[in-house]
């Protein structure tokens, strides 16, 4: 489709500076095919205030991870803007929102959908006030990214690989089950013990992991996944059937459609994440907001 005014925007840190090497093609692709103007972020919550301003973009193209992704959808959902289309090209370690969406991981490639791919409504996550894409995980998950972002540049992975070797880390140092209560819609409170409780958007996070597979991103739902609490080594059995999604059928997991959930915690401050970002808290609001974010996704999705 068409566009008449474009932001670039790039996070030249993402993917442990990786993306400081390539987002000159970026540019240099867009060069007499598209009215842009590009900005790099110099800190983190800079994309948040850059999309913001953006009423008179039709399409902000984001260069990063799931992490600019992340800040660029809370700046234009923060100003009501679901008019300015996103597209994204993928150079961070995870690009979880990008595989959902099946934007090409290739960067040529990617361009080339922002240029020929449709537009599409998307709902956001929503929780204490933030906005989130693709996936909200709260307690062992969230331990595991928080690792994972601590260690990602000396162990030198992404996507998967890094989030099995943060997963690994706890399992071995500090995994324990966490006690929550929780109210779906209008039902009453329920307190257990839990390994973790997502509620996602799409059906994959962590790199791949494949939690909620029967997620849309566009039905007004969150798919919410709850899993009881287990010994450790219960859990390592487990990981192959939840990275491809066929872990529903498990006793220790329970699924779930709802458009509100209230989490609490019970004994101690919970770990969270969302699309990778970090938070830690011990009341969680989650709520759906419908139709909230356009996006790129190819023709055929389109």
């Amino acid at each position: 489709m068409k566009f008449k005014r474009a932001k670039i925007i790039v996070n030249p840190a993402s993917n442990h500076g990786e993306t400081k090497k390539v987002f000159g093609r970026v540019n240099d692709f867009f060069k007499g095919k598209l009215d842009f103007d590009l900005e790099l972020t110099e800190k983190p919550k800079q994309a948040i205030e850059m999309a913001k301003k953006l009423p008179d973009y039709d399409l902000v193209i984001a260069v990063g991870g799931d992490g600019t992704i992340f800040e660029i959808v809370n700046g234009l959902a923060l100003s009501n803007n679901r008019e300015t289309a996103l597209g994204i090209i993928p150079t961070g370690s995870g690009n979880d929102l990008a595989r959902i969406l099946g934007t090409p991981k290739d960067i040529t490639r990617a361009c080339n959908e922002i240029l020929n791919g449709h537009t599409k409504m998307i709902d956001l996550g929503l929780v204490n006030g933030v906005y989130y894409a693709n996936s909200l995980g709260i307690g062992f998950d969230a331990q595991v990214a928080h690792t994972a972002n601590k260690i990602k540049d000396e162990v030198k992975r992404s996507g998967l690989p890094l989030y099995l070797t943060a997963l690994f880390k706890i399992l071995f140092k500090n995994y324990h089950p966490f006690k929550i209560s929780i109210k779906i819609e209008e039902e009453d409170f329920f307190t257990k013990k839990i390994v973790l409780i997502v509620a996602n958007n799409g059906i994959s996070y962590g790199g791949g992991f494949k939690i909620t597979p029967k997620a849309r991103n566009d039905d007004g739902l969150l798919n919410v996944c709850l899993i009881d609490e287990l010994p450790a080594w219960k859990v390592v059995p487990r990981l192959p059937f939840v990275i491809i999604g066929k872990h529903e059928w498990m006793k220790c997991a329970h699924t779930y459609r709802a458009k509100k959930i209230i989490v609490r915690a019970e004994e101690e401050v919970l770990p969270a994440q969302l699309d990778g970002e970090l938070i830690t808290d011990n009341n969680f609001l989650i709520e759906i907001v419908p139709r909230a974010l356009k996006v790129i996704v190819s023709k055929e999705d389109g």
